[in-house]
């Protein structure tokens, strides 16, 4: 990999609403790179050679790991083939600019298949067991079915693990994809845990697929335990039996110390999620249960159970800081976002859900809205285009608590084409369900600027759906007039959030 991508990693990592650690590149204590590189072959190779040229490659990816050095630079060129292999990565790099890499060489497709492979005892692909400075490149991981099953394991403590451009699917805890998964049956396609008081930090995961695959319980690409200050971005997650990305804490089984035992100080953005569904959950397409200061933005998010979730399922926490932004959020089965906690002495607070699409979501039909509202405090909701398929747009769950809302500047529009049958049910928070815009406005004093009208997209069938705002949409320079874009923040498009002196409604933002 070139040192382009980690400085580009550090550069863009976070703007969240904390900051625990401030992120500075190290000086280059090597000024002329010592990067051995090691070449493997299946067909040709033979791990009694040297492996240092591709005329003498070794036949194995592990005999190539086990060639490197701890806290020296290698980059392992691998052959296309498929390769038999579990493998365990032994050592660290050096730094930012002497990692360690494993690479495909050449264009060559390289696929490491779990089918009657190596080391059949290690449930991981790959296992990384607290190690720094290392590069997963172009790597494919397939068929690894057994009871808890990984594709890449990542856990203990470090610093700076760069996972791109890999493929990962068919991980499972079974290949029966009608099973009916219990707690204790669940596969990782990609997972870091921080395990110990010291964080894995500065994590890069960008560019992957990952699909096709039966995580029971779990999901498919996971940060949990100590894990600070992270990046996932521009990955495709599809076709998952449960949650896509999730970001987890306060989960005893990880063994890091609860006061950092969440994952924190990170960015979700310009991903893909789609038709990750659970046969015995809600399964958010992306999910922050328990995790601190995250941002959600720029990713489209659609046929999951749920859009995108924030919760905390271990009682007596907190999530907080987390900022949904600039999402396109549609046809999810259940609600577009689920915000809030149904755990004891748990909630969601100092969190934001601001300038998202939402369209038609709650496909599963009957009582169900949009925007979801479990155990809350401090929560803001605006600049959002909520277009629902029935007339509910948001609902305060009955038996948990709302406090401290804040809603204004939203674009609501519903089946019924008029804002008298708009339906607010605000159970839980005052017992009453407000059946029009003009009523929930007065009867609660929130979204006092917001409206009711056709958002206008360039194209609102869902075989064609293009949520892009249409020209003249009502929705354009519409949206709070004292919005001001966080550092970095941009629009669905990457573009900037706000122009003509005025933040769009919705997630795109149009420079007419």
């Amino acid at each position: 990999m070139k040192n382009a991508i980690a400085c580009l990693f550090l550069a863009t990592l976070i703007a969240c609403s904390k900051k625990e650690d401030n992120l500075q590149e190290t000086p280059d204590a090597h000024p002329e790179l010592a990067i051995t590189s090691y070449y493997v072959n299946g067909t040709s190779g033979n791990d009694a050679n040297a492996g240092t040229t591709a005329a003498t490659a070794l036949k194995t990816i592990q005999a190539a790991l086990n060639k490197t050095t701890e806290g020296a630079g290698s980059t392992i060129y691998v052959a296309g083939g498929t390769y038999k292999e579990r493998l365990n990565w032994p050592h660290s790099g050096a730094s930012a600019a002497e990692p360690i890499t494993l690479t495909n060489y050449s264009g060559g497709t390289v696929i490491l298949d779990g089918v009657s492979a190596t080391n059949s005892t290690q449930n991981a692909m790959i296992n990384v067991s607290s190690k720094s400075y290392l590069r997963i490149n172009n790597i494919r991981i397939a068929n690894n079915i057994r009871s808890f099953a990984s594709g890449i394991y990542v856990s203990g403590s470090g610093t700076d693990v760069q996972i791109t451009s890999c493929r990962i699917y068919n991980v499972g805890w079974t290949s029966d994809s009608t099973a009916v998964p219990s707690s204790a049956n669940n596969a990782n396609p990609l997972v870091v845990v921080g395990t110990g008081q010291t964080a894995y930090s500065q994590i890069y995961v960008g560019s992957n697929q990952i699909y096709a695959c039966n995580t029971g319980y779990s999901e498919a690409l996971t940060m949990s335990g100590n894990v600070n200050n992270f990046l996932i971005e521009s990955n495709i997650v599809h076709h998952i039996k449960n949650i896509g990305i999730d970001m987890t804490g306060h989960y005893s089984w990880t063994g890091a110390p609860d006061s950092v035992n969440f994952a924190r100080n990170g960015n979700v953005k310009n991903n893909v999620v789609y038709n990750c569904v659970s046969p015995v959950a809600t399964s958010g397409g992306i999910y922050v249960d328990g995790g601190k200061w995250i941002n959600i933005e720029g990713n489209t998010s659609f046929n999951n159970g749920a859009g995108i979730t924030v919760g905390c399922e271990n009682a007596n926490n907190t999530a907080e800081g987390i900022n949904i932004r600039n999402n396109f959020i549609y046809n999810n089965k259940e609600a577009g976002i689920v915000i809030g906690s149904n755990a004891a002495g748990s909630k969601v607070a100092w969190s934001s859900a601001t300038n998202n699409t939402l369209f038609k979501n709650y496909t599963n039909g009957g009582w169900g809205g949009e925007i979801s509202l479990q155990n809350t405090d401090h929560i803001t909701l605006s600049n959002n285009i909520v277009q629902s398929a029935s007339n509910i747009v948001v609902i305060a769950l009955l038996g948990y608590t709302s406090t401290n809302l804040a809603m204004n500047y939203n674009k609501y529009y519903t089946a019924s084409g008029t804002a008298n049958t708009i339906t607010f049910d605000w159970g839980g928070i005052n017992g009453t369900t407000y059946g029009s815009l003009a009523t929930f406005k007065s009867g609660t004093g929130l979204d006092a600027s917001s409206t009711y009208g056709i958002p206008s997209f360039v194209n609102s069938t869902l075989a064609t759906l293009n949520l892009h705002l249409a020209s003249g949409s009502a929705c354009i320079n519409a949206g709070d007039p004292a919005f001001v874009p966080a550092s970095g923040e941009l629009d669905i498009d990457k573009q900037s959030r706000k122009q003509n002196n005025r933040v769009d409604i919705g997630a795109d933002e149009t420079a007419l």
